[in-house]
């Protein structure tokens, strides 16, 4: 039983058992009860181990943030910084797209959740991320942590990266573009962000990875076109 294994096996094996419905309904349009029915405990069991459904889901949501750090090798001297802040963003995608039934609800879910304990928790571990995505760039002297002159700090390149892929999971979530699409505008924008912050004589590779991915992007104008008629004529 459920109760005679480690707490933290526990919450693992529910944690399993939740994926697994959001995964066989592509949706978290459910409640506790229906969770601790579909995973066979008590509703008291849940509520004991996580509290409300916005924690199971944000302990969903941290485990794949877990697979994105733990599989993000730590980037090394013979790295390319630029390369290596750019592809991380890619990184994150292609664990996204590798299960879309799940990611889907999971970041629909979050991006209108305003559980103020969970979370801000998520929202730091992200941006910490991004932020040791760009310690390459640090070391280069491309970026700085305070910078004297009140220029880019890494701070700021971090937190655009954050804010910007949650933009673009929103579109994915709402499937206003594919999964192809989707790594392919995270890889571009990341791109773009990293352009501002470098000196001329990185731009160019940037720009290939740029052209590399534009043929699977299309313009923004596919947004307006398949808005509701009465909206267009607006």
């Amino acid at each position: 039983m459920l109760r005679k294994i480690p707490k933290e096996q526990r919450k693992k094996k529910i944690l399993d058992g939740v994926e697994k419905l959001i995964l066989q309904n592509s949706s978290t349009d459910f409640t506790m009860y229906q969770l601790a029915e579909f995973v066979g405990i008590s509703p008291t069991t849940f509520y004991n181990l996580f509290g409300s459904k916005g924690a199971v889901l944000y302990s969903l949501l941290n485990r794949g943030l877990d697979q994105i750090i733990n599989e993000r090798h730590d980037g090394t001297a013979s790295d390319d910084p630029v390369i290596y802040a750019i592809y991380s963003m890619t990184h994150a995608a292609k664990i996204f797209v590798d299960k879309p039934g799940l990611y889907r609800p999971l970041y629909k879910f979050q991006l209108g959740e305003r559980d103020m304990g969970a979370r801000p928790f998520y929202l730091d571990r992200g941006l910490t991320y991004w932020k040791r995505s760009l310690e390459g760039l640090v070391e280069r002297g491309y970026l700085q942590d305070d910078p004297a002159d009140g220029s880019f700090s890494r701070d700021d390149v971090a937190l655009a990266l954050l804010t910007h892929s949650s933009g673009v999971i929103d579109l994915w979530v709402q499937e206003d573009i594919d999964n192809e699409e989707f790594v392919a505008r995270m890889t571009h924008d990341a791109a773009l962000l990293v352009y501002a912050v470098v000196p001329d004589a990185e731009r160019r590779k940037i720009e290939e990875i740029i052209a590399s991915v534009r043929p699977q992007i299309r313009k923004f104008s596919f947004l307006r076109m398949n808005a509701p008629h009465e909206t267009r004529k607006k």
